[in-house]
Protein backbone atom coordinates (compact mmCIF):
# COMPACT_ATOMS: atom_id res chain seq x y z
CA UNK A 1 0.00 0.00 0.00
CA UNK A 2 2.76 2.42 1.18
CA UNK A 3 4.45 1.43 -2.58
CA UNK A 4 0.72 2.55 -4.35
CA UNK A 5 0.92 5.81 -2.78
CA UNK A 6 4.33 7.01 -3.31
CA UNK A 7 3.93 5.92 -6.86
CA UNK A 8 1.04 7.51 -7.41
CA UNK A 9 2.33 10.83 -5.87
CA UNK A 10 5.76 10.26 -8.11
CA UNK A 11 3.14 10.48 -11.25
CA UNK A 12 1.33 13.27 -10.01
CA UNK A 13 4.47 15.51 -9.65
CA UNK A 14 5.66 13.92 -12.79
CA UNK A 15 3.05 15.54 -14.65
CA UNK A 16 2.96 19.03 -12.89
CA UNK A 17 6.47 19.15 -13.95
CA UNK A 18 5.49 18.29 -17.80
CA UNK A 19 3.23 20.70 -17.78
CA UNK A 20 5.50 23.38 -16.57
CA UNK A 21 7.73 22.64 -19.06
CA UNK A 22 4.71 22.47 -22.13
CA UNK A 23 3.57 25.98 -20.68
CA UNK A 24 7.34 27.11 -21.15
CA UNK A 25 8.09 26.23 -23.93
CA UNK A 26 4.69 27.10 -25.87
CA UNK A 27 6.26 30.81 -24.02
CA UNK A 28 8.91 30.95 -25.50
CA UNK A 29 7.74 29.81 -28.61
CA UNK A 30 4.94 32.33 -28.76
CA UNK A 31 7.60 34.77 -27.88
CA UNK A 32 10.13 34.00 -30.78
CA UNK A 33 6.90 33.95 -33.03
CA UNK A 34 6.22 37.42 -32.26
CA UNK A 35 9.57 38.99 -32.18
CA UNK A 36 9.83 37.25 -35.89
CA UNK A 37 6.49 38.50 -36.79
CA UNK A 38 6.32 41.29 -39.60
CA UNK A 39 5.59 44.99 -38.60
CA UNK A 40 2.96 46.22 -41.18
CA UNK A 41 3.60 49.55 -42.52
CA UNK A 42 0.96 52.43 -43.53
CA UNK A 43 1.07 55.38 -45.31
CA UNK A 44 0.28 58.06 -42.57
CA UNK A 45 0.66 61.27 -44.31
CA UNK A 46 1.15 62.42 -48.25
CA UNK A 47 1.06 65.37 -50.13
CA UNK A 48 0.54 63.30 -53.08
CA UNK A 49 0.19 59.48 -53.72
CA UNK A 50 3.03 57.32 -53.69
CA UNK A 51 4.08 55.30 -56.46
CA UNK A 52 4.69 51.35 -55.33
CA UNK A 53 5.37 48.30 -57.16
CA UNK A 54 4.21 45.80 -55.63
CA UNK A 55 5.57 42.23 -57.33
CA UNK A 56 5.21 43.35 -61.18
CA UNK A 57 2.73 45.64 -61.35
CA UNK A 58 2.53 49.58 -60.58
CA UNK A 59 -0.20 51.12 -58.15
CA UNK A 60 -0.90 54.66 -57.07
CA UNK A 61 -1.25 53.98 -52.81
CA UNK A 62 -2.39 57.43 -50.51
CA UNK A 63 -2.85 57.82 -47.13
CA UNK A 64 -4.03 55.04 -45.14
CA UNK A 65 -3.10 51.93 -47.44
CA UNK A 66 -0.68 49.31 -45.98
CA UNK A 67 2.09 48.71 -47.69
CA UNK A 68 4.07 45.22 -48.08
CA UNK A 69 7.84 43.75 -47.58
CA UNK A 70 9.05 43.90 -51.16
CA UNK A 71 7.32 46.95 -51.75
CA UNK A 72 9.94 49.38 -54.26
CA UNK A 73 8.34 52.86 -52.95
CA UNK A 74 8.94 56.25 -54.96
CA UNK A 75 7.45 59.31 -53.28
CA UNK A 76 5.70 62.66 -55.63
CA UNK A 77 8.06 65.16 -57.13
CA UNK A 78 7.07 67.54 -54.63
CA UNK A 79 6.02 66.82 -50.99
CA UNK A 80 6.92 64.05 -48.47
CA UNK A 81 5.79 61.13 -47.52
CA UNK A 82 5.59 59.25 -43.70
CA UNK A 83 5.20 55.81 -43.06
CA UNK A 84 5.25 53.94 -39.82
CA UNK A 85 5.00 50.76 -38.79
CA UNK A 86 3.62 48.48 -36.06
CA UNK A 87 7.08 48.01 -34.03
CA UNK A 88 7.29 51.85 -33.47
CA UNK A 89 9.78 52.83 -36.87
CA UNK A 90 8.61 56.06 -38.68
CA UNK A 91 10.63 56.77 -42.13
CA UNK A 92 9.52 60.36 -44.18
CA UNK A 93 10.36 59.89 -47.54
CA UNK A 94 12.05 63.56 -49.34
CA UNK A 95 10.42 63.99 -52.85
CA UNK A 96 11.94 61.84 -55.81
CA UNK A 97 12.90 59.22 -53.14
CA UNK A 98 13.28 55.57 -53.98
CA UNK A 99 12.75 52.97 -51.29
CA UNK A 100 12.31 49.31 -50.99
CA UNK A 101 10.45 47.69 -47.69
CA UNK A 102 11.56 44.45 -46.56
CA UNK A 103 11.62 42.11 -43.70
CA UNK A 104 13.81 42.28 -40.68
CA UNK A 105 12.44 45.15 -40.63
CA UNK A 106 14.89 46.58 -42.73
CA UNK A 107 14.57 49.70 -45.99
CA UNK A 108 16.94 49.52 -48.70
CA UNK A 109 17.36 53.46 -50.33
CA UNK A 110 17.68 53.58 -53.71
CA UNK A 111 18.42 57.47 -54.26
CA UNK A 112 16.91 60.69 -52.62
CA UNK A 113 16.34 61.44 -48.67
CA UNK A 114 14.57 59.51 -45.83
CA UNK A 115 14.54 60.46 -42.50
CA UNK A 116 14.38 57.52 -39.63
CA UNK A 117 12.82 57.96 -36.36
CA UNK A 118 12.67 54.61 -33.69
CA UNK A 119 11.25 56.48 -30.87
CA UNK A 120 10.23 52.84 -28.82
CA UNK A 121 12.36 51.51 -26.45
CA UNK A 122 14.83 48.77 -26.19
CA UNK A 123 11.72 46.63 -26.34
CA UNK A 124 11.39 46.68 -29.88
CA UNK A 125 13.15 46.25 -33.08
CA UNK A 126 15.02 49.29 -35.00
CA UNK A 127 15.31 49.25 -38.58
CA UNK A 128 18.44 48.62 -40.47
CA UNK A 129 19.08 50.82 -43.46
CA UNK A 130 20.98 49.25 -46.94
CA UNK A 131 22.40 52.32 -48.98
CA UNK A 132 24.99 51.06 -52.26
CA UNK A 133 27.85 52.27 -50.29
CA UNK A 134 27.06 50.28 -46.86
CA UNK A 135 24.55 49.51 -44.03
CA UNK A 136 23.59 51.96 -41.40
CA UNK A 137 22.38 50.20 -37.94
CA UNK A 138 19.66 52.03 -36.46
CA UNK A 139 19.92 52.96 -32.45
CA UNK A 140 22.90 50.78 -31.29
CA UNK A 141 21.85 52.66 -28.08
CA UNK A 142 19.05 50.94 -26.99
CA UNK A 143 18.33 53.03 -23.83
CA UNK A 144 17.19 56.06 -25.84
CA UNK A 145 15.61 57.08 -28.91
CA UNK A 146 17.34 57.25 -32.61
CA UNK A 147 16.88 59.20 -35.62
CA UNK A 148 19.07 59.74 -38.54
CA UNK A 149 18.84 61.18 -42.01
CA UNK A 150 19.96 59.49 -45.07
CA UNK A 151 20.94 61.25 -48.05
CA UNK A 152 22.01 58.90 -51.21
CA UNK A 153 22.94 61.56 -53.88
CA UNK A 154 23.99 61.39 -57.23
CA UNK A 155 28.05 60.87 -57.38
CA UNK A 156 31.04 61.70 -59.98
CA UNK A 157 32.21 58.47 -60.29
CA UNK A 158 30.55 56.60 -63.04
CA UNK A 159 27.48 57.96 -61.59
CA UNK A 160 27.97 55.69 -58.23
CA UNK A 161 25.87 57.03 -55.49
CA UNK A 162 27.39 59.15 -52.44
CA UNK A 163 26.04 58.65 -49.17
CA UNK A 164 25.80 61.14 -46.61
CA UNK A 165 24.42 60.32 -42.49
CA UNK A 166 23.40 62.68 -39.97
CA UNK A 167 22.98 61.46 -36.73
CA UNK A 168 19.94 63.46 -35.29
CA UNK A 169 19.72 61.19 -31.72
CA UNK A 170 21.04 58.16 -30.81
CA UNK A 171 24.32 56.32 -31.84
CA UNK A 172 24.09 54.76 -35.63
CA UNK A 173 26.61 52.14 -36.82
CA UNK A 174 27.94 52.70 -40.25
CA UNK A 175 28.96 49.29 -41.99
CA UNK A 176 31.06 49.71 -45.38
CA UNK A 177 32.70 46.35 -46.65
CA UNK A 178 34.43 44.80 -43.29
CA UNK A 179 34.71 48.16 -41.36
CA UNK A 180 31.76 49.43 -38.54
CA UNK A 181 32.23 52.86 -37.98
CA UNK A 182 29.96 54.61 -34.90
CA UNK A 183 27.92 58.08 -36.02
CA UNK A 184 27.44 59.87 -32.75
CA UNK A 185 24.53 62.11 -31.52
CA UNK A 186 25.11 65.28 -33.84
CA UNK A 187 28.04 63.69 -36.09
CA UNK A 188 27.91 63.60 -39.72
CA UNK A 189 29.03 60.65 -42.45
CA UNK A 190 30.05 60.96 -45.42
CA UNK A 191 30.68 57.69 -47.84
CA UNK A 192 31.90 57.77 -51.40
CA UNK A 193 32.30 54.97 -54.13
CA UNK A 194 36.58 55.28 -53.81
CA UNK A 195 37.15 56.41 -50.65
CA UNK A 196 36.50 54.86 -46.76
CA UNK A 197 33.61 56.87 -44.69
CA UNK A 198 34.47 60.30 -43.49
CA UNK A 199 33.36 61.04 -40.26
CA UNK A 200 32.87 65.11 -39.09
CA UNK A 201 31.17 66.13 -35.87
CA UNK A 202 28.53 68.25 -37.39
CA UNK A 203 26.60 67.95 -41.10
CA UNK A 204 28.32 69.96 -43.71
CA UNK A 205 26.36 73.52 -44.60
CA UNK A 206 25.70 72.00 -48.05
CA UNK A 207 23.94 69.40 -46.25
CA UNK A 208 21.70 71.13 -44.09
CA UNK A 209 20.91 73.50 -47.37
CA UNK A 210 19.64 70.55 -49.29
CA UNK A 211 17.65 68.85 -46.47
CA UNK A 212 14.07 68.65 -46.78
CA UNK A 213 12.90 71.70 -44.65
CA UNK A 214 10.13 68.88 -42.94
CA UNK A 215 13.08 66.96 -41.76
CA UNK A 216 14.08 69.30 -39.18
CA UNK A 217 11.29 68.81 -36.99
CA UNK A 218 10.84 65.66 -35.18
CA UNK A 219 9.02 62.52 -36.57
CA UNK A 220 5.78 62.39 -34.47
CA UNK A 221 3.28 58.92 -35.55
CA UNK A 222 0.08 59.91 -36.37
CA UNK A 223 -3.57 58.75 -35.79
CA UNK A 224 -4.51 57.23 -39.21
CA UNK A 225 -7.57 55.27 -40.19
CA UNK A 226 -7.35 52.12 -42.65
CA UNK A 227 -8.28 52.81 -46.21
CA UNK A 228 -11.48 51.19 -46.77
CA UNK A 229 -12.07 49.73 -50.52
CA UNK A 230 -14.93 48.15 -52.03
CA UNK A 231 -12.70 45.98 -54.15
CA UNK A 232 -8.93 45.07 -53.90
CA UNK A 233 -7.05 47.74 -55.22
CA UNK A 234 -6.28 47.21 -59.16
CA UNK A 235 -2.70 48.01 -60.50
CA UNK A 236 -2.48 50.52 -62.71
CA UNK A 237 -0.14 48.74 -65.18
CA UNK A 238 2.14 46.06 -64.79
CA UNK A 239 5.87 47.41 -64.84
CA UNK A 240 7.97 48.37 -67.67
CA UNK A 241 11.87 48.20 -67.92
CA UNK A 242 12.08 51.84 -67.39
CA UNK A 243 10.31 51.72 -63.82
CA UNK A 244 12.70 49.36 -62.54
CA UNK A 245 16.09 50.10 -64.10
CA UNK A 246 17.78 51.71 -61.01
CA UNK A 247 17.00 49.20 -59.26
CA UNK A 248 18.00 46.35 -61.26
CA UNK A 249 21.36 47.80 -61.95
CA UNK A 250 22.01 49.28 -58.53
CA UNK A 251 24.76 48.09 -55.80
CA UNK A 252 22.10 47.45 -53.34
CA UNK A 253 22.05 43.77 -51.78
CA UNK A 254 18.73 43.52 -52.60
CA UNK A 255 19.62 43.33 -56.67
CA UNK A 256 20.24 39.31 -56.72
CA UNK A 257 16.68 38.99 -56.06
CA UNK A 258 14.97 40.95 -58.79
CA UNK A 259 15.83 38.45 -61.68
CA UNK A 260 13.38 36.14 -60.11
CA UNK A 261 10.71 38.75 -59.39
CA UNK A 262 10.88 39.86 -62.74
CA UNK A 263 11.47 37.04 -64.86
CA UNK A 264 7.57 36.78 -66.01
CA UNK A 265 8.71 40.27 -67.68
CA UNK A 266 10.70 38.69 -69.91
CA UNK A 267 7.28 37.98 -72.06
CA UNK A 268 6.81 41.51 -72.74
CA UNK A 269 9.29 41.96 -76.09
CA UNK A 270 9.81 45.44 -75.01
CA UNK A 271 11.33 44.33 -71.62
CA UNK A 272 13.17 41.42 -72.71
CA UNK A 273 14.89 43.69 -75.83
CA UNK A 274 15.61 46.23 -73.16
CA UNK A 275 17.48 43.70 -70.69
CA UNK A 276 19.09 42.04 -73.94
CA UNK A 277 20.75 45.58 -74.83
CA UNK A 278 22.09 46.21 -71.54
CA UNK A 279 23.82 43.00 -70.35
CA UNK A 280 26.70 43.98 -69.82
CA UNK A 281 25.51 46.07 -66.64
CA UNK A 282 23.07 43.26 -65.92
CA UNK A 283 24.61 39.87 -66.01
CA UNK A 284 22.89 37.81 -63.91
CA UNK A 285 20.26 38.00 -66.55
CA UNK A 286 22.08 36.12 -69.42
CA UNK A 287 21.17 32.66 -67.74
CA UNK A 288 17.22 33.87 -68.16
CA UNK A 289 17.90 35.19 -71.75
CA UNK A 290 20.19 32.18 -72.99
CA UNK A 291 19.57 29.54 -70.80
CA UNK A 292 22.16 26.60 -71.27
CA UNK A 293 20.99 23.37 -73.22
CA UNK A 294 19.35 20.81 -70.70
CA UNK A 295 22.39 18.71 -69.05
CA UNK A 296 21.28 14.62 -70.19
CA UNK A 297 20.37 12.49 -66.97
CA UNK A 298 22.08 9.98 -65.97
CA UNK A 299 20.39 7.16 -68.17
CA UNK A 300 20.39 8.89 -71.55
CA UNK A 301 24.16 9.55 -70.38
CA UNK A 302 24.87 6.15 -70.19
CA UNK A 303 22.62 5.26 -73.41
CA UNK A 304 24.44 7.66 -75.33
CA UNK A 305 28.18 6.49 -74.12
CA UNK A 306 26.96 2.95 -75.55
CA UNK A 307 25.90 3.81 -78.44
CA UNK A 308 29.46 5.79 -79.29
CA UNK A 309 31.62 2.46 -77.77
CA UNK A 310 29.23 0.26 -80.46
CA UNK A 311 29.64 2.83 -83.16
CA UNK A 312 33.78 2.62 -82.62
CA UNK A 313 33.94 -1.35 -83.01
CA UNK A 314 34.34 -2.53 -86.87
CA UNK A 315 31.37 -3.77 -88.53
CA UNK A 316 32.83 -7.70 -88.27
CA UNK A 317 33.87 -7.48 -84.84
CA UNK A 318 32.98 -10.37 -82.66
CA UNK A 319 32.23 -8.45 -80.19
CA UNK A 320 29.28 -6.24 -81.80
CA UNK A 321 25.67 -7.19 -80.62
CA UNK A 322 23.63 -8.53 -83.48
Amino acid sequence: MRYRLEYFLFLLLSRRLVKRVLRGVLTCGCLLAASQAQAAWTITSADAPATVIRAANVYQLGVGEALRDDDLIASPPRGVVQLQDDAGNLLALGAQTRVLLQAGPRVALLDGWLKVAHPCAAACKALDIDTERGSIELGTNTTASAAVVVAALPGTDHDKSTIAVFSESGTQTLAVSARKSSITPGSFAYVTVSAPPQIAPRPSSAFLTDMPVAFRDALQRLPVEPAVHDSPVKPLRVVTYDDVSPWLASDLPARKRFPARFRSRLADQAFRRAVDQNLKALPEWRVLLYPPPPRPDARQRALQARRVNTAALPANSLYQHP
